[in-house]
């Protein structure tokens, strides 16, 4: 089970930094207001998580495995296109950045999120969870724990543990706003626009590096 936490880690990290998830928690924390608007965004980003490496895990556990190899050939042939998928996700962000500058106000549809109710919110943290970059590093995660033909009990873990990494950089915080609203409120305002400036370059590097990665390791199977 080490081993397949392991190659989840860098997986976990990449959800982590995916900038639309923390950019709406960051809002919704910031102009929210109810307080269980957050609240249930970061339920609803949890449970999507869940649900979405769950299913490619359970998918591939059905998937019959090589005698010779220990391991199914579709595996590596599935990373591979994964792999490239994450590189040409990266090389369209590339062209777009040289189209226009970093962004330093907020989207349109993310200011509107103060005025958000509860079960919108939690229906737009599950909605975040199916963009194609989080649907391809979810696949990637189930191509990881799947293959690996663990125990039910192990399974859980390993996904428990990518999730909770995965959600981090959206629970943490939430949870930081609740422990220290005062200190919280500036922190998470700077947090923002830095993001802002920044996101399409964060997107660039962590979709290039796991995209190489997962090519690597779908190379390696076959």
């Amino acid at each position: 089970m080490l081993g397949v936490i392991g190659q989840l880690l860098p997986l976990a990290i990449a959800v982590a930094l995916s900038s639309v998830p923390i950019l709406a928690a960051l809002v919704l924390l910031l102009e929210a207001k109810r307080p269980l608007v957050p609240t249930l965004f970061v339920v609803g980003y949890l449970v999507g998580l869940v649900v979405i490496t769950s299913l490619f895990a359970i998918f591939l556990h059905a998937v019959p495995a090589d005698t010779s190899t220990g391991a199914p050939p579709v595996v590596g042939v599935l990373e591979i296109v994964a792999g490239i998928a994450l590189l040409v996700y990266a090389g369209i962000e590339v062209r777009r950045r040289r189209r226009k500058p970093e962004r330093e106000s907020l989207p349109r549809w993310m200011v509107a999120l103060g005025r958000m109710r509860p079960a919108a919110a939690l229906g737009l943290g599950l909605a975040l969870t199916v963009r194609p970059k989080s649907i391809l590093l979810a696949i990637a995660a189930g191509l990881v724990i799947g293959p690996a033909q663990l125990p039910a009990a192990q399974d859980a873990v390993a996904i428990a543990v990518f999730v909770v990494i995965g959600a981090s950089s959206v629970g943490g915080p939430a949870l930081f706003a609740v422990a220290r609203p005062d200190a919280a409120r500036p922190a998470l305002s700077a947090a923002q626009g830095w993001l802002l400036r920044n996101d399409t370059t964060v997107a660039i590097v962590v979709a290039a590096v796991i995209g190489t990665v997962i090519l690597g390791n779908g190379l390696t199977r076959l």
